[in-house]
């Protein structure tokens, strides 16, 4: 498993081209890979390794996050062992473990859980095909 430098996005190779997306890639043989497209813009990734976060793991990132942006609050909480995401009024989404700190929300895209240098977590960012950052701030 990669993740994008640049957004944040996962991505799985297992030999398949169409994983590869039709871009020329070079693997550096310590983790990192760059990928080009035919209109020469490249994109570098670093490996990750694939997220099993525990009951206690998941909880760290429970609590209540806004955006202004987006005009949203939500509230990120483990159910039966699951981290999901609620909105008002009866909305839930449940997260998908990526790699560390990252989850898949389905329609909603990537979520990507930000900590501080003491390891709290301090906001999230939904990416999405057009969106790369959109910030929930943790309340």
């Amino acid at each position: 498993m990669y993740r994008s430098t640049l957004t944040g996005l996962p991505l799985m190779v297992r030999g398949e081209r169409d994983t590869l997306r039709g871009r020329t890639w070079i693997f550096d043989g310590h983790g990192g890979a760059a990928a080009k497209d035919a209109y020469g813009t490249t994109e570098t990734y670093e490996r990750v390794n694939p997220a099993k976060p525990t009951t206690e793991t998941l909880q760290e990132l429970a609590g209540t996050y806004t955006s202004d942006e987006a005009e949203a609050t939500m509230t990120a909480a483990v159910e039966q062992g699951v981290l999901v995401l609620k909105r008002r009024p009866d909305a839930v989404v449940t997260l998908m473990p990526l790699y560390a700190d990252a989850f898949s929300a389905g329609q909603l895209g990537t979520v990507i859980f930000r900590r501080d240098g003491s390891g709290r977590a301090i906001a999230f960012s939904v990416v999405q095909d057009r969106v790369w950052d959109l910030r929930f701030e943790r309340k």
